[in-house]
Protein backbone atom coordinates (compact mmCIF):
# COMPACT_ATOMS: atom_id res chain seq x y z
CA UNK A 1 0.00 0.00 0.00
CA UNK A 2 1.24 3.44 -0.84
CA UNK A 3 1.38 6.64 1.12
CA UNK A 4 -2.14 7.58 0.01
CA UNK A 5 -3.51 5.23 2.68
CA UNK A 6 -3.24 7.66 5.56
CA UNK A 7 -5.72 8.28 8.36
CA UNK A 8 -5.66 10.98 11.01
CA UNK A 9 -6.69 10.56 14.63
CA UNK A 10 -5.98 12.82 17.60
CA UNK A 11 -3.84 15.14 15.44
CA UNK A 12 -1.58 12.25 14.46
CA UNK A 13 -1.09 10.63 11.05
CA UNK A 14 -1.09 6.88 10.56
CA UNK A 15 -0.21 4.86 7.47
CA UNK A 16 -2.62 1.96 6.97
CA UNK A 17 -0.53 -1.18 6.44
CA UNK A 18 -3.49 -3.53 6.06
CA UNK A 19 -7.03 -4.03 7.24
CA UNK A 20 -8.78 -7.14 8.47
CA UNK A 21 -12.23 -7.99 9.76
CA UNK A 22 -12.48 -7.65 13.53
CA UNK A 23 -14.37 -10.98 13.68
CA UNK A 24 -11.07 -12.75 12.93
CA UNK A 25 -9.89 -11.92 16.47
CA UNK A 26 -13.09 -12.58 18.42
CA UNK A 27 -13.21 -15.09 21.23
CA UNK A 28 -16.30 -17.27 21.64
CA UNK A 29 -17.75 -14.73 24.09
CA UNK A 30 -17.42 -11.93 21.52
CA UNK A 31 -14.46 -10.21 23.19
CA UNK A 32 -11.32 -9.45 21.21
CA UNK A 33 -8.30 -11.72 21.70
CA UNK A 34 -5.73 -8.99 22.37
CA UNK A 35 -2.78 -11.40 22.31
CA UNK A 36 -3.55 -12.75 18.84
CA UNK A 37 -4.30 -9.24 17.56
CA UNK A 38 -1.00 -8.04 19.01
CA UNK A 39 0.92 -10.80 17.23
CA UNK A 40 -0.79 -9.90 13.95
CA UNK A 41 0.10 -6.23 14.38
CA UNK A 42 3.69 -7.23 15.16
CA UNK A 43 3.85 -9.36 11.99
CA UNK A 44 2.94 -6.25 9.98
CA UNK A 45 5.44 -4.08 11.94
CA UNK A 46 2.54 -1.88 12.99
CA UNK A 47 2.27 0.14 16.17
CA UNK A 48 -1.38 1.15 16.28
CA UNK A 49 -4.76 -0.48 15.63
CA UNK A 50 -7.74 1.64 14.68
CA UNK A 51 -11.25 0.27 14.22
CA UNK A 52 -13.61 1.34 11.45
CA UNK A 53 -16.81 -0.28 10.19
CA UNK A 54 -16.16 -3.67 11.79
CA UNK A 55 -12.56 -3.78 10.59
CA UNK A 56 -9.23 -3.31 12.29
CA UNK A 57 -6.83 -1.00 10.50
CA UNK A 58 -3.27 -2.07 11.25
CA UNK A 59 -1.27 1.15 11.16
CA UNK A 60 2.18 2.61 11.58
CA UNK A 61 2.56 6.05 13.14
CA UNK A 62 3.96 8.66 10.76
CA UNK A 63 6.42 10.67 12.79
CA UNK A 64 6.53 14.41 12.32
CA UNK A 65 9.67 15.59 10.57
CA UNK A 66 12.31 16.93 12.95
CA UNK A 67 14.36 19.80 11.66
CA UNK A 68 17.08 22.16 12.78
CA UNK A 69 18.08 25.58 11.56
CA UNK A 70 21.52 25.54 9.98
CA UNK A 71 23.69 28.23 11.54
Amino acid sequence: MGRHNIVYKDNMAFEILTEIGAHNFQNKDGSINQQVLGMYVNDWSGDRVLQREGKFLICKTIEEAQYEELG
